[in-house]
């Protein structure tokens, strides 16, 4: 099932807080981009974050393995999770 993050940096953290983190968090990322659960990976223009598309049996697995990252377990992040499928418009159109 794939799935769009978006990740948010949790307010009242300034950025030297992420700063010990940040090392361990490419890596694991990177891990997970080796395991093909992270499909994507973009910024936000914002800052304040990040976008993902990930792979995932489901909703709970996808939390499950985000919550591995080093800036959520430290509390830096938090993430909302959309499951999405095909656009409706196009299943309708082919059907």
């Amino acid at each position: 099932m794939k799935i769009i993050v978006v990740a948010h940096r949790n307010k009242g953290h300034p950025p030297e807080d992420f700063a010990p983190h940040l090392q361990a968090e490419v890596k694991k990322e990177l891990s997970l981009v080796a395991e093909d659960f992270i499909r994507e990976i973009y910024s936000r223009a914002d800052g304040n974050g990040a976008v993902l598309v990930v792979e995932a049996t489901n909703e709970a697995e996808a939390r499950q393995r985000l919550d591995e990252l080093p800036l959520a377990q430290n509390g830096l992040l938090t993430f909302d999770i959309y499951p999405v499928g095909p656009y409706r418009g196009i299943v309708a159109a082919a059907g």
